[in-house]
């Protein structure tokens, strides 16, 4: 049992995230959380980033699937870990592109354009804080300028710590009994192949058979990190889990039709599942 737990707390402690390819400051960091609740970023000047993303429920809806695009809307926390972005969109390896993609999109924000950065531009205060970001740039306001701020905010936005972080610096009473018999059952069944620390997610795109898949990329989702899980339901690319104990049901029963081969029936009691929902809600 020590040398499994061993496995989630070297990777938490030890896991690095991917280099960060454009340089973030304080004001770039700044100038992208003013954006991110920008009604004016887009098309029609009535959404913002907010709109779907809101903090008070995760950085999610709390929709199954948002009204643009179908899926599942997905938390913003823990982005400076990953290296690819999307549900089904492996090639998207900058979060600057991630943070323009809904901009691109007439379905969220877009379409992005000239006269959109014209409104911007027009507002002096913000034209300062572009100036502070991007002091070499003069007065012109770009879209690579906007995505690089966006992508400096989101790298900041961290869940909550939850009573895992806390175990793991010393606080052995933050666990209960069922959330360390989680914790084991979460390496023993192969949870942690896919859901590595520190994100407990990774880069890897799987089909897990639910009935929503898309056919784009062979319904194959990237995997999701699981820190502040319990605050962002309900789950899956498709919405279609309501509960953890929903999620961790429909992979003790090996997915659904057509999922991987990794993905493969679990001998759980319904102690079990309890036990690694309360791990999960620890996250």
């Amino acid at each position: 049992m020590v040398a499994l737990v061993a496995v989630l707390v070297i990777g938490y402690l030890a896991a690095k995230g991917p280099a960060r390819p454009v340089e973030v400051t304080a004001a770039r960091v700044a100038l992208g959380q003013r954006l991110l609740a920008e009604q004016r970023l887009s098309a029609d000047g009535r959404r913002s980033c907010f709109s779907c993303h809101q903090p008070e429920r995760g950085f999610t809806d709390g929709r199954a699937v948002a009204t643009p695009g179908g899926l599942n809307t997905p938390p913003l926390w823990g982005l400076s870990e990953r290296q690819v972005f999307g549900w089904f969109l492996p090639e998207m390896h900058s979060l600057e592109a991630m943070a323009l993609r809904p901009l691109d999109d007439p379905a969220e924000m877009g379409p992005r354009g000239e006269a959109t950065l014209a409104r911007l531009r027009a507002d002096a205060d913000l034209l300062a804080a572009y100036r502070a970001a991007f002091p070499t740039a003069g007065d012109l306001i770009t879209w690579e300028q906007t995505g690089a701020a966006l992508a400096a905010a989101l790298r900041t936005i961290e869940p909550p710590p939850g009573a895992y972080a806390r175990y793991l610096a010393g606080e052995r009473a933050a666990l209960s009994a069922a959330a360390l018999r989680g914790q084991t059952l979460f390496v023993e069944v192969g949870c942690a192949v896919c859901h590595r620390p520190p994100s407990f997610g990774s880069d890897s795109f799987h089909n897990i058979g639910l009935p929503a898949d898309p056919a784009r990329n062979r319904g194959r989702a990237r995997v999701p990190g699981l820190r502040g899980v319990r605050h962002t339901a309900p789950y899956f690319h498709d919405g279609s889990a309501a509960t953890l104990e929903d999620v961790v049901r429909h992979y003790a029963r090996g997915g659904g039709p057509g999922a991987s081969p990794a993905i493969i029936p679990l001998n759980l009691t319904d102690a079990d599942i309890r036990d690694l929902v309360a791990f999960l809600e620890s996250l």
